[in-house]
């Protein structure tokens, strides 16, 4: 057979010509090429143009003396992010245990942004802490102990780095596990924890969480005067004047739906936060009482008591500096090991036993860019969709949680919080899926077919029949060990729109 050098047939194999040839080269031990200026166009969000370079895993890579397994990933942009994890199985330099983000880098204006754990006494992102109601309330948190870590799978596009503690919270036993998820064609890395009080006794401890809790120069190393913050529970939380101080004016009167932290410099502009993957009536965050005051507003300040503050920042700071990088998560007491505890807003129970669990993005770009609540908005926006199957079947339950094997009812069908992706069960490595968007946006999703036994990624992809180009239009990974295909669709998603797997 005989194929026109135009036709897309021709293009399909020259394709996949190149991609055995890449794997090729791989495996005998060679570096990966970067593209270099003008070589890639970023995508703009409405598809691919150029293909966008693997997922790449460098284990075990000292960085100042950490030792750090580094993940390299593309963003929506097709621009390239690195994550620093250290690893949480000895001392590291700072007196620390590991298991916490060391440093992040991405494009910002042309040119990489690294961001650096800040002081020692908090040398990076993603610890987890928790405070007692009664007792010691600080440093109930992992870094006085040692855990495991592991890759739990790496694949072309997408990737699963976990760490493991049993965190001594009042003499009982904690299991936790944290997991971070890397995609390739999503910006932000994820962030899934689950407290496993089980082996305590119901009721025998009462405790919050914090995590990711951290102190990260998210201003490029700038360590610039915080401009501004603010946070999100059932209102909006923010700042009216900069630098931030605890005389500032402040903004409470906005109605909300996904629960977020956000602050940010304004030389250089640069924002960091954390986006929840459910939205508040999903799953309530934040904490103490301020909730008096939603639909308010005082522009001449003062700012909330440090202790009152829905979730914690950098409050405790603020009275001898303007340039804490503070930034957590936060719940009520008994969020972690009481089988009923006060939600924000005391108006309703929520239980934290056996298990805690939530997942968050880690945001952090430029702060013109709005990122945080851009990414609280494509959080809700998802809630609209409809997920459907005529080929394969749209999963509606799944594990409650990291490290957990009991299964939840999820509030969308297909939609799994706990990684924020499109589940469905495939049939014979196959699956037709329909996505209704309606008005809304679907930006990038990530789709897992479970039951996938086949070694090699799909054939062919399709939306609405067009034909998806791999590492350009789709990006796949397949995990043999758990029978699972990843697939970050490249692309917006609105109205009704088909994609096929075959």
């Amino acid at each position: 057979m005989t194929l026109d050098m135009k036709s897309p047939a021709f293009l399909f194999h020259l394709r996949g010509a190149a991609v055995l040839l890449s794997t090729l080269l791989a495996a005998c031990g060679s570096k990966e090429v970067k593209p270099g200026p003008g070589d890639e166009t970023p995508d703009a969000g409405t598809g691919g143009t150029s293909a966008c370079a693997p997922l790449k895993l460098e284990p075990g890579v000292e960085l100042d003396g950490f030792r750090v397994d580094r993940y390299e990933w593309r963003d929506s942009d097709c621009q390239p992010r690195s994550a620093a994890l250290v690893r949480n199985d000895a001392a590291d330099p700072v007196d620390w245990n590991g298991g916490y983000l060391r440093r992040y880098t991405y494009q910002a204006a042309g040119a990489t942004r690294t961001c650096d754990g800040a002081e020692a006494g908090v040398p990076g992102w993603g610890m987890v802490v928790c405070h007692l109601h009664e007792g010691a309330s600080w440093g109930n948190w992992t870094k006085d102990v040692r855990g495991t870590w592991r890759t739990v799978f790496a694949g072309r596009h997408h990737a699963l780095h976990e760490f493991r503690w049993v965190l001594p919270l009042d003499g009982h036993p904690i299991d936790v596990t944290v997991h971070y998820l890397f995609a390739t064609g999503r910006s932000h890395p994820l962030y899934a924890i689950t407290h496993d009080a089980s082996r305590a006794p119901a009721d025998a401890l009462q405790a919050d969480v914090r995590s990711p809790y951290g102190d990260i120069y998210f201003d490029g190393n700038a360590n610039a005067e915080i401009a501004g913050l603010g946070w999100g529970d059932r209102y909006r939380f923010q700042t009216l004047s900069s630098p931030v101080r605890m005389s500032t004016g402040w903004d409470y009167a906005t109605p909300n739906v996904v629960p977020y932290t956000r602050m940010w410099t304004a030389a250089p502009d640069a924002e960091m936060g954390v986006v929840q993957t459910q939205t508040w009536s999903q799953k309530p965050a934040g904490g103490y009482w301020l909730y008096t005051e939603q639909g308010k507003r005082d522009a001449d300040g003062p700012m909330p008591q440090d202790w009152n503050w829905t979730y914690q920042l950098n409050q405790y700071e603020l009275p001898s500096t303007t340039r804490s990088h503070r930034l957590a998560w936060g719940s009520n007491f008994g969020a972690v090991g009481r089988r009923q505890y006060p939600r924000y807003g005391d108006d309703g129970n929520l239980s934290g036993y056996p298990y805690q669990s939530y997942s968050v993005f880690m945001v952090l770009d430029p702060h013109a860019e709005d990122p945080v609540l851009k990414q609280a908005a494509e959080v809700e926006a998802w809630q609209a969709v409809r997920l459907t199957a005529t080929e394969g079947t749209v999963a509606t339950r799944g594990p409650g949680g990291v490290g957990r094997a009991d299964a939840v009812t999820y509030d969308v069908p297909g939609y799994n919080p706990v990684y924020a992706t499109w589940e469905a069960q495939a049939a014979a490595n196959r699956a037709t899926l329909r996505f209704e968007a309606g008005g809304r946006t679907l930006s990038h999703p990530v789709v897992v077919l479970r039951g996938y036994t086949a070694s090699a990624p799909p054939a062919r992809v399709t939306l609405d029949g067009q034909v998806l180009a791999a590492d350009e239009d789709v990006f796949a990974s397949v995990d043999e060990a758990s029978d699972t295909l990843w697939l970050t669709v490249n692309r917006d998603l609105t109205g009704t729109v088909t994609l096929r797997v075959e």
